[in-house]
């Protein structure tokens, strides 16, 4: 069902007038999610901020949360994707920062309620899809870092990620700390020296690794 969800959202390439339904939905949601959350997110909300009939939305997205999903994954391209440079180090600090930038938006206490929520869906997978297409995302910076051999081929993308971004998530909206340039980069250092290869962390310009 994982792979259902993903390829369901991920085999959208609308244009034209396709393409512009589908920004004005998106758009919809991200202001309601806003505005009121997710409960806030009715088909019948969604479709009137829209501008367009129910009907159409359905056929667009039968389901509420690919819509949901579909609409963050939209914005989290345009506003959380890498800017590559030359090294890992340097991508992983962009994700990060840009990661923060969203979360100290108003879409950020949004996004840990759409998390929420979509855990509390027993049984469902999107939280699985959700991940998997910001797996997706992040592919261009876990590839390049490949080429360079800063990475091994089989990293656990996964594993590397939720440790980098994990942190963040806590600090911000647990202990309830400001997140600082000196907080992003003490987790860039120690991500470096547990995933990247030895010779390539120690090029990195990192704080020496604590014995």
């Amino acid at each position: 069902m994982v792979n259902q969800v993903s390829a369901s959202v991920k085999s959208r390439r609308p244009g034209g007038r396709t393409a512009e339904v589908t920004r004005r939905v998106h758009d919809a949601i991200i202001d309601l999610l806003i505005e009121g959350g997710v409960q806030a997110c009715t088909v019948k909300a969604v479709a009137e901020r829209a501008g367009i009939e129910r009907s159409t939305l359905y056929r667009r997205f039968p389901d509420k949360w690919e819509a949901i999903i579909d609409a963050l994954m939209a914005r989290a391209a345009a506003d959380v994707m890498p800017d590559l440079g030359e090294s890992f180090a340097q991508d992983l600090t962009s994700v990060l920062r840009k990661l923060k930038t969203t979360l100290e938006s108003p879409l950020g206490p949004a996004l840990v309620e759409v998390a929420i929520e979509l855990r509390a869906n027993d049984g469902a997978d999107y939280p699985r899809a959700y991940f998997d297409r910001r797996m997706d995302q992040l592919a261009p910076m876990f590839e390049a870092a490949i080429k360079r051999g800063e990475l091994g081929a089989h990293v656990d993308r996964e594993t590397l990620f939720t440790s980098a971004a994990g942190p963040i998530y806590f600090r911000m909206f647990i202990a309830g700390r400001p997140v600082d340039e000196e907080f992003i980069a003490s987790i860039v250092s120690s991500t470096c020296w547990l995933h990247c290869s030895p010779s390539a962390a120690a090029k990195l310009s990192l704080p020496a690794r604590i014995a």
